[in-house]
């Protein structure tokens, strides 16, 4: 049975699903499902921990290709996943997309509330509850994402978390990538992931890779229905759904079907200018802390001219 020998750890909205995609169209990757989450221990999720039977069944027929891939997004931010990853695989090739926190959580905060993993509609008001949420004393939605996740402002501090990737593989193993170098680059962003796969960097189709924006590939998203989004947020219909997804291949009634109709493409309502600010000047010293670690000038993210969504 074929095992995973890369892993792309994170972070959720900041182009990874995109990149994991473009792989999968490479014809010496195996991809599999995304979001396995089989390691980090520690990331509080709703459904119960898979077991090792279960994860390595997604990675049949795998043996045959050069490289086979994990792309779970919240795995950056486990205290325990880069640990458990190389115990299992310790020769692994690591890959992480950074994006500016003040983008990347105002972002998360839009997908939550889409998919009902949150309801606290305005951001200001999600921040606001951090402390009350850290203490138990509000109540919260079932979570189909890590419980912590909602406290925003952890996500925040990157060093960390890149750090502990560091220790656990060496930087020769670990490849950093910015989310803005992504959108403006995307083909010599791809070429730097396969040259770190050791995979060649030109294939059969490698130009039509490139015909969708990963800026639009991550587009905001709101729900047409608030009940079916209610719906899809219960742990209970969901997990119906879902089996009835893997049980009638190309049927048009479980997750996937609800999920394409209840999605809409909005524009992202613009964060308050005061609240930008006011994560900027926060998040300054962990952004200075990653640029330090990373090698990277990362200035553009806490100055006023950052304006982008």
């Amino acid at each position: 049975m074929g095992r995973p020998n890369f892993f792309l750890v994170g972070h959720p909205r900041s182009g990874s699903g995109q990149l994991f995609t473009w792989l999968d169209r490479h014809p010496e990757v195996f991809s599999t499902k995304k979001e396995l989450h089989y390691f980090g221990s520690d990331l509080r999720f709703f459904e119960p921990p898979r077991s090792l039977e279960n994860y390595l069944s997604y990675f049949k027929g795998a043996g045959r290709f050069t490289r086979a891939g994990d792309a779970s997004t919240w795995t950056l931010f486990s205290e325990r996943a880069a640990q458990e990853i190389q115990a299992f695989a310790p020769d692994a090739r690591i890959m992480m997309l950074l994006r500016n926190p003040v983008q990347q959580l105002h972002s998360l905060h839009a997908h939550f509330v889409f998919r009902g993993d949150e309801d606290i509609e305005d951001f200001r008001g999600a921040l606001d509850a951090e402390p009350a949420r850290t203490a138990g004393d509000r109540p919260e939605p079932e979570w189909r994402v890590p419980r912590d996740c909602l406290r925003y402002s952890r996500m925040a501090r990157f060093a960390p978390q890149v750090q502990r990737f560091y220790d656990r593989f060496g930087r020769d193993q670990v490849l950093v990538l910015l989310s803005e170098d992504f959108r403006s680059d995307p083909q010599g962003t791809f070429q730097k992931v396969c040259t770190h796969l050791a995979i060649p960097t030109q294939f059969d189709g490698y130009d039509q890779l490139f015909e969708t924006n990963p800026r639009k590939a991550n587009a905001n998203r709101a729900a047409r229905s608030a009940r079916v989004r209610a719906l899809l947020a219960d742990p209970r219909h969901y997990r119906v759904l879902e089996g009835v997804d893997a049980s009638i291949p190309g049927h048009q009634l479980g997750l996937r079907a609800l999920r394409r109709w209840n999605k809409v493409f909005v524009p992202r309502a613009p964060m308050e200018p005061a609240l930008r600010r006011e994560l900027q000047d926060r998040f300054r010293p962990w952004i200075e802390e990653t640029a330090a670690l990373i090698g990277r000038d990362l200035s553009h993210w806490h100055t006023p001219k950052e304006i982008r969504e």
